[in-house]
Protein backbone atom coordinates (compact mmCIF):
# COMPACT_ATOMS: atom_id res chain seq x y z
CA UNK A 1 0.00 0.00 0.00
CA UNK A 2 3.10 2.25 0.86
CA UNK A 3 5.44 0.55 -1.54
CA UNK A 4 4.77 3.23 -4.65
CA UNK A 5 5.43 6.40 -2.29
CA UNK A 6 8.30 5.07 -0.29
CA UNK A 7 10.18 3.83 -3.48
CA UNK A 8 9.92 7.36 -5.06
CA UNK A 9 11.78 8.22 -1.84
CA UNK A 10 14.21 6.20 -1.77
CA UNK A 11 15.32 5.08 -5.51
CA UNK A 12 17.40 8.62 -5.50
CA UNK A 13 19.11 7.35 -2.50
CA UNK A 14 19.67 3.54 -3.45
CA UNK A 15 20.81 4.50 -6.74
CA UNK A 16 23.20 6.13 -5.59
CA UNK A 17 24.37 3.61 -2.90
CA UNK A 18 24.10 0.96 -6.37
CA UNK A 19 26.34 3.34 -8.98
CA UNK A 20 29.23 3.12 -5.92
CA UNK A 21 29.01 -0.29 -5.41
CA UNK A 22 28.90 -0.92 -8.91
CA UNK A 23 32.05 1.20 -8.90
CA UNK A 24 33.48 -1.62 -7.46
CA UNK A 25 32.72 -4.46 -9.30
CA UNK A 26 29.79 -5.45 -6.52
CA UNK A 27 27.69 -7.74 -8.28
CA UNK A 28 23.76 -8.07 -6.99
CA UNK A 29 23.87 -11.72 -5.77
CA UNK A 30 26.69 -10.70 -4.23
CA UNK A 31 24.72 -8.12 -2.52
CA UNK A 32 21.54 -10.55 -1.92
CA UNK A 33 23.92 -13.01 0.06
CA UNK A 34 25.64 -10.19 2.20
CA UNK A 35 22.37 -9.31 3.61
CA UNK A 36 20.69 -12.44 4.09
CA UNK A 37 23.77 -13.10 6.26
CA UNK A 38 23.09 -10.02 8.05
CA UNK A 39 19.63 -10.72 8.71
CA UNK A 40 19.85 -14.26 9.86
CA UNK A 41 22.75 -12.00 12.34
CA UNK A 42 19.93 -10.42 13.40
CA UNK A 43 17.72 -13.57 14.68
CA UNK A 44 21.02 -14.18 16.31
CA UNK A 45 20.89 -10.97 18.17
CA UNK A 46 17.06 -11.45 18.73
CA UNK A 47 17.29 -14.40 20.02
CA UNK A 48 20.23 -13.95 22.68
CA UNK A 49 17.89 -10.81 24.06
CA UNK A 50 19.78 -7.86 22.13
CA UNK A 51 16.62 -6.63 20.03
CA UNK A 52 18.11 -3.33 19.79
CA UNK A 53 20.88 -4.45 17.73
CA UNK A 54 18.70 -7.04 15.97
CA UNK A 55 16.37 -4.25 15.24
CA UNK A 56 19.88 -2.09 13.21
CA UNK A 57 20.82 -5.53 12.32
CA UNK A 58 17.02 -6.39 10.35
CA UNK A 59 17.22 -2.22 8.88
CA UNK A 60 20.71 -3.13 7.58
CA UNK A 61 18.83 -5.92 5.98
CA UNK A 62 16.04 -4.19 4.56
CA UNK A 63 18.56 -1.47 3.23
CA UNK A 64 20.79 -3.88 1.12
CA UNK A 65 17.47 -5.87 -0.08
CA UNK A 66 16.30 -2.91 -1.48
CA UNK A 67 19.82 -1.37 -3.06
CA UNK A 68 20.82 -5.21 -4.64
CA UNK A 69 17.51 -4.93 -6.63
CA UNK A 70 18.51 -1.30 -7.61
CA UNK A 71 21.93 -2.37 -8.80
CA UNK A 72 20.20 -5.48 -10.95
CA UNK A 73 17.86 -2.60 -12.58
CA UNK A 74 20.71 -0.48 -13.12
CA UNK A 75 23.00 -3.04 -14.76
CA UNK A 76 20.72 -6.44 -16.42
CA UNK A 77 17.82 -7.89 -13.82
CA UNK A 78 18.20 -11.83 -13.93
CA UNK A 79 15.41 -14.26 -12.82
CA UNK A 80 18.33 -16.02 -10.61
CA UNK A 81 18.72 -13.12 -8.99
CA UNK A 82 15.30 -12.36 -8.34
CA UNK A 83 14.54 -15.97 -7.14
CA UNK A 84 17.83 -15.62 -4.56
CA UNK A 85 16.17 -12.50 -3.48
CA UNK A 86 12.74 -13.79 -3.07
CA UNK A 87 13.90 -16.56 -1.21
CA UNK A 88 15.99 -14.68 1.24
CA UNK A 89 13.13 -12.02 1.77
CA UNK A 90 11.06 -15.41 3.17
CA UNK A 91 13.32 -16.83 5.19
CA UNK A 92 14.11 -13.57 7.06
CA UNK A 93 10.75 -12.61 7.20
CA UNK A 94 9.94 -16.30 8.68
CA UNK A 95 13.16 -16.12 11.47
CA UNK A 96 12.12 -12.96 13.00
CA UNK A 97 8.49 -14.08 14.23
CA UNK A 98 10.43 -17.05 15.09
CA UNK A 99 12.97 -15.18 17.05
CA UNK A 100 10.17 -13.54 18.51
CA UNK A 101 9.57 -16.98 20.03
CA UNK A 102 12.13 -17.97 21.42
CA UNK A 103 13.15 -14.58 22.99
CA UNK A 104 9.89 -14.72 24.82
CA UNK A 105 7.52 -17.64 24.89
CA UNK A 106 4.58 -15.80 25.66
CA UNK A 107 4.89 -14.64 21.89
CA UNK A 108 4.21 -17.65 20.74
CA UNK A 109 1.02 -17.97 19.99
CA UNK A 110 0.61 -14.54 18.18
CA UNK A 111 3.81 -15.15 16.54
CA UNK A 112 2.87 -18.74 15.60
CA UNK A 113 -0.47 -17.20 14.15
CA UNK A 114 1.78 -14.56 12.07
CA UNK A 115 3.94 -17.48 10.45
CA UNK A 116 1.02 -18.90 9.49
CA UNK A 117 -0.78 -15.73 8.00
CA UNK A 118 2.10 -15.29 6.07
CA UNK A 119 1.70 -18.54 4.31
CA UNK A 120 -1.20 -16.84 2.97
CA UNK A 121 0.86 -13.73 1.59
CA UNK A 122 3.32 -16.55 -0.26
CA UNK A 123 1.21 -18.07 -1.53
CA UNK A 124 -0.89 -15.64 -2.98
CA UNK A 125 2.52 -13.84 -4.11
CA UNK A 126 4.25 -16.76 -5.73
CA UNK A 127 0.67 -17.76 -7.58
CA UNK A 128 -0.46 -14.08 -8.68
CA UNK A 129 3.59 -13.91 -9.60
CA UNK A 130 2.92 -16.81 -11.87
CA UNK A 131 -0.52 -15.86 -12.82
CA UNK A 132 0.73 -12.26 -14.26
CA UNK A 133 3.53 -13.63 -15.64
CA UNK A 134 1.48 -16.55 -17.71
CA UNK A 135 -1.23 -13.22 -18.71
CA UNK A 136 1.28 -10.55 -19.21
CA UNK A 137 1.03 -10.10 -22.74
CA UNK A 138 -2.78 -9.34 -22.05
CA UNK A 139 -1.90 -7.46 -18.88
CA UNK A 140 0.88 -5.12 -21.37
CA UNK A 141 3.70 -5.30 -18.13
CA UNK A 142 7.15 -3.76 -18.93
CA UNK A 143 8.13 -3.31 -15.57
CA UNK A 144 12.30 -4.96 -15.05
CA UNK A 145 10.81 -6.85 -12.03
CA UNK A 146 11.55 -10.35 -12.44
CA UNK A 147 8.75 -10.94 -10.25
CA UNK A 148 5.07 -9.47 -10.49
CA UNK A 149 2.29 -9.40 -8.21
CA UNK A 150 -1.11 -7.32 -7.42
CA UNK A 151 -0.79 -4.90 -4.15
CA UNK A 152 -2.46 -5.31 -1.23
CA UNK A 153 -2.91 -4.11 2.64
CA UNK A 154 0.54 -5.40 3.67
CA UNK A 155 3.86 -5.06 1.03
CA UNK A 156 7.70 -4.21 1.81
CA UNK A 157 7.49 -0.94 3.30
CA UNK A 158 4.02 -2.46 6.02
CA UNK A 159 6.16 -5.27 6.61
CA UNK A 160 9.36 -3.31 7.48
CA UNK A 161 7.01 -0.88 9.99
CA UNK A 162 5.75 -3.47 11.65
CA UNK A 163 8.87 -5.45 12.25
CA UNK A 164 10.29 -2.04 13.29
CA UNK A 165 7.62 -2.07 15.95
CA UNK A 166 8.00 -5.35 17.33
CA UNK A 167 11.79 -4.54 17.81
CA UNK A 168 11.29 -1.16 19.18
CA UNK A 169 8.39 -1.85 21.38
CA UNK A 170 8.61 -5.77 21.75
CA UNK A 171 6.91 -5.70 25.18
CA UNK A 172 3.75 -5.19 23.21
CA UNK A 173 5.49 -7.31 20.65
CA UNK A 174 2.67 -9.76 20.71
CA UNK A 175 0.03 -7.13 19.93
CA UNK A 176 1.87 -5.82 17.23
CA UNK A 177 1.97 -9.42 15.58
CA UNK A 178 -1.78 -10.00 15.88
CA UNK A 179 -2.53 -6.74 14.08
CA UNK A 180 0.11 -7.08 11.58
CA UNK A 181 -1.51 -11.03 10.59
CA UNK A 182 -4.43 -9.68 10.31
CA UNK A 183 -3.84 -7.14 7.56
CA UNK A 184 -2.02 -10.31 5.92
CA UNK A 185 -4.53 -11.92 5.93
CA UNK A 186 -6.94 -9.40 4.64
CA UNK A 187 -3.97 -9.09 2.17
CA UNK A 188 -4.34 -12.77 1.17
CA UNK A 189 -8.03 -11.92 0.49
CA UNK A 190 -7.64 -8.98 -1.83
CA UNK A 191 -4.84 -10.57 -4.02
CA UNK A 192 -7.43 -13.89 -4.39
CA UNK A 193 -9.93 -11.24 -5.52
CA UNK A 194 -7.88 -9.08 -8.13
CA UNK A 195 -6.37 -12.57 -9.62
CA UNK A 196 -9.87 -13.57 -10.14
CA UNK A 197 -11.08 -10.55 -11.78
CA UNK A 198 -8.27 -10.69 -13.63
CA UNK A 199 -9.04 -14.54 -14.57
CA UNK A 200 -12.25 -13.95 -15.86
CA UNK A 201 -11.47 -10.30 -17.79
CA UNK A 202 -8.86 -12.43 -19.78
CA UNK A 203 -10.56 -15.18 -21.26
Amino acid sequence: MLDNRANQFLKPILERISLFLLKFNFLPNQLTFLGFIVGCLSFVFLVTGMVYVAFIFFIINRIIDGTDGTMARLTKPTDLGGYYDIISDFFIYALIPFGFILFDEKNYLSMSFLLLSFMGTCATFLTTAWIFEKKKMELKITSKKSFHYSNGLIEGTETIIFFSLMFLFNQIASLVAWIFAILCIFTSVMRVINVRKVLISTN
